[in-house]
């Protein structure tokens, strides 16, 4: 596999896009979107590399940039995740432990954001700021809503009678 061709003056721009097409990201102007793309880093992973592993502290958001990934929960096949598709973003902003594994499926490049870099950036570029974490709220606002519309419906509930 060979890596793209970069035009001269573009060299900081290549996985720009992909980040610009995330739902999460999309509401960043390009300018915006280059500064948090400068903080990421790119890292290959052989097939079968654990790249988050259930039940430990997350400590960075992943953006699948080549290859996938497959997901498991308990030892429960959850999915797999292919190119422009990103996992882990809720250790950015929260504590707690990874809810599932996720290895790589075939050999994959990443683009890594790490909490530390990405803390940083946030507290020196408040607009910024603003923009990511209300993005963000959507993102857990939209899982909310399609959660709870998988949930069965209770006729009781739904008539008002507790």
């Amino acid at each position: 596999m060979t890596d793209p061709v970069i035009l001269p003056g573009f060299e900081g721009f290549e996985g720009v896009e992909l980040v610009q097409k995330l739902p999460l990201f999309r509401t960043l102007t390009f300018d915006e979107t280059r500064t948090l793309f400068a903080i990421a880093r790119r890292e290959r992973r052989a097939a079968g590399a654990v790249i988050i592993d259930e039940d430990a502290l997350g400590d960075a958001l992943y953006i699948v940039r080549e290859g996938s990934v497959r997901i498991t929960r308990r030892g429960v096949d959850i999915g797999v995740r292919g190119a422009g598709e990103l996992l882990g973003e809720m250790s950015l902003v929260d504590d707690v432990l990874t809810s599932a594994r996720v290895c790589a499926e075939s050999a994959c490049e990443l683009l890594v954001i790490q909490r530390g870099s990405f803390d940083e950036l946030m507290q020196r570029d408040l607009p910024l700021a603003l923009k990511v974490y209300r993005a963000f709220c959507r993102t857990l606002a939209d899982r909310l809503r399609r959660t709870t519309d998988l949930l069965p419906k209770n006729d009781k509930l739904a008539a008002g009678v507790c």
